[in-house]
């Protein structure tokens, strides 16, 4: 016990003379004096704007000597910014740096004082290092350096650019409008509606980056914050065809006139270098286009590869003229005189419907066609499924084979649009063919069952009518003439057999002289092809006939969509059962006999129940088959197969291309 109280009281002294120590030596509260660093290298003011799509760009390598301080301890550094004349009185820092050396980039320098200076305004900074050691030194400064800096406001700069709203002629962003963007600058010419409102996207969808009123630094006297939730903004100039210009560079938002504005253009011309038909670079003699409504006009033209166009509002050059913003293409997006190039289209001399829209500041190029739905087609009432009916110059129509059933149909401009549908006048209006446009009402079918047959739809533009007209008729395609089994009896044609695509085949006898032509409708003389040179068809009627190929067994092919047709003489008059009864050799078909009499095929033969076959007409070919589809003969490659018609037995098969009948008698 007496141990421990005497080693309690000496551990009690060697505390006492150890405070006793400490309290001898002064707190540090003067400042150490110290050497401050000095900026290496920086000869030049920076004078620079600030731009966003340089943000990872380096201003400048910031050098500099060590600091040192009386005691040897730990020094960090920071970089000041502040406004000329503060005297660093509250200066901007960037995050501390443990080294003497740093890198200034534009999107962290404007990071920095975009929250104290306004964007897209020139700001006159200086700068400096400063040293630290600890909070009971004071911090040493190096000399200053002089900036002249124009920040941005910090959005993301788009790939491209959208308009919309309802001072646009797209109120909503998935109809938005583009437009021409260059060097972080985007251009639009469009009509604007006084009063209207308006913002941007970076795509035509819902989900994508807002441009609103905030977006935007600095903006024209025409424009206003609409005040809504949206951040819209309102247009308050007159409406008018104005230039609409979003400045990323700097954060500037511009509207101003680019024409004088009129109610509507009476007249709108197509010149340039487009085809071979139109007289190039004339406008005397340019094609008008069609006034659609008002700003809106269009033209069917034929296209060749490398075509080049504008559009102009008089015939020559002393007016208006609108091509594409870009450079020779065809972005779709329109500019006015002096702001455009020309549009550039490779056609391949084919018939296009070109539509301008100065209201929406585009124009499109569509291969022509028109397009068919209802629930009498295999579309339904389908507007995103809608049937293709393609324009067919020589016949100057919009024209294509059809399966219809029964049920009612219409017409539309454009797939996935309910808009400009094109019914029957009237309701009494025939539904074979007629006018289009009155009352619109759906156009019924003649087909009256529910299975699908084969029509010939056409659709033309009657310019004494000022209507489109239409007619239905059933899929056929006959030859008549003297170098044929069927003589000139336009109503007594031999039969043709429909082989997809627009295309009719049939094997035939021709005799040694005389002439044919094809004619597209039993009874109707003024529906018949003449040759225009060897293998070209014309819908012009009158002569000349098509000469016989001289007497011999041919195969004839014509194409209505490319109004052609070839003739190849055929070795052997005969035809063939392929399938089961034969173990689908294509080449040791089941030979059918010609009967000279009633001019057809004949064949007696067993056949089992579940036996398939087809007729071929060419042994080893079997692209040569025929078969039934939409209640027709049909010579498309492909199923389906025929079949045995009534349960195993013995089977007279008869076949005639003239009738295009096929026909089983079980005996």
């Amino acid at each position: 016990m007496k141990n421990i109280k005497y080693l309690f009281i000496s551990l009690l002294a060697v505390f006492f003379i150890a405070c006793d120590d400490d309290f001898e030596t002064p707190g540090i509260t003067e400042p150490v004096q110290g050497t401050a660093p000095v900026l290496e290298g920086l000869t030049e003011e920076i004078d620079l704007v600030l731009e966003k799509k340089n943000e990872g760009n380096t201003i400048v390598e910031l050098n500099w000597t060590d600091a040192t301080f009386a005691d040897p301890i730990g020094v960090r550094y920071y970089v000041q910014v502040d406004t000329v004349g503060n005297e660093f009185q509250s200066p901007l820092e960037f995050d501390r740096v443990n080294d003497i050396t740093t890198s200034i980039t534009v999107g962290g320098l404007n990071t920095l004082i975009s929250s104290r200076y306004a964007p897209a305004q020139m700001v006159e900074l200086e700068g400096r290092i400063r040293a630290f050691a600890n909070e009971d030194l004071n911090s040493l400064y190096s000399a200053s350096f002089s900036m002249k800096l124009t920040p941005y406001l910090d959005v993301p700069i788009p790939s491209e650019l959208f308009m919309f709203g309802t001072a646009t002629g797209a109120e909503q962003v998935t109809g938005a409008l583009k437009a021409y963007g260059s060097e972080s600058v985007f251009t639009k010419y469009l009509k604007l509606t006084k009063d209207g409102l308006f913002k941007f996207s970076d795509k035509q969808a819902e989900d994508g980056y807002d441009y609103n009123f905030a977006k935007f630094a600095t903006r024209s006297e025409n424009i206003e914050a609409a005040g809504d939730d949206a951040g819209n903004f309102k247009f308050t100039g007159e409406t008018g065809w104005y230039a609409v210009t979003a400045d990323f560079v700097n954060s500037n938002l511009t509207i101003a006139a680019y024409e004088t504005y009129v109610s509507d253009y009476p007249n709108i011309y197509l010149v340039g270098d487009y085809n071979a038909t139109d007289p190039a670079w004339s406008p005397g003699t340019s094609p008008e286009l069609t006034r659609k409504s008002e700003g809106v006009y269009s033209l069917e033209v034929t296209l060749k590869d490398g075509a080049n166009f504008k559009f102009i509002n008089q015939q020559n050059w002393d007016g208006l003229d609108w091509a594409d913003a870009g450079s020779d293409g065809n972005t779709g997006i329109l500019a006015p005189k002096g702001k455009n190039n020309n549009i550039a289209f490779d056609g391949a001399d084919k018939t296009y419907i070109i539509t301008l829209d100065l209201n929406k500041g585009v124009y499109t190029i569509e291969e022509a066609a028109i397009y068919l739905v209802g629930d009498a087609t295999e579309a339904g009432w389908n507007i995103d499924n809608a049937i293709e009916l393609k324009y067919r110059s020589s016949h100057n129509a919009y024209m294509g084979y059809i399966p219809l059933k029964n049920g009612n149909l219409k017409f539309f401009p454009a797939k996935g649009s309910w808009e400009g549908g094109m019914g029957r006048i009237t309701d009494t209006e025939d539904p074979k063919g007629g006018l289009l446009g009155g009352d619109n009402k759906d156009i019924p079918s003649t087909n009256t069952g529910d299975d699908f047959k084969l029509y010939r739809v056409a659709v033309w533009f009657d310019a004494d009518a000022s209507s489109y007209k239409y007619s239905i008729l059933d899929a056929e395609m006959t030859l008549v003439g003297d170098a044929t089994p069927a003589g000139w009896s336009i109503d007594n044609g031999f039969n043709m057999v429909y082989a997809g695509e627009g295309k009719w085949t049939t094997y035939v006898d021709m005799n040694a002289t005389g002439g044919f032509k094809f004619f597209y409708e039993t009874g109707n003389w003024n529906s018949g092809y003449k040759e225009i040179s060897d293998g070209n068809l014309s819908l012009e009627g009158g002569d000349p006939n098509i000469a016989t190929p001289g007497a011999g067994y041919y195969k004839l092919t014509m194409d209505t969509y490319n109004m052609t047709y070839t003739k190849d003489l055929i070795a052997n008059k005969k035809m063939y059962l392929v399938g089961s009864p034969n173990g689908w050799d294509i080449n040791a078909g089941i030979e059918l006999t010609w009967d000279d009499t009633n001019k057809e095929w004949t064949l007696t033969t067993d056949l089992a129940a579940d036996d398939a076959f087809k007729i071929f007409a060419e042994s080893g070919n079997w692209d040569s088959g025929f078969k039934f589809k939409y209640e027709m003969l049909n010579f498309e490659g492909g199923d389906p197969n025929l079949s045995t018609p009534d349960g195993v037995g013995n089977y007279t098969i008869k076949f005639s291309l003239a009738n295009r009948t096929l026909t089983f008698t079980k005996n």
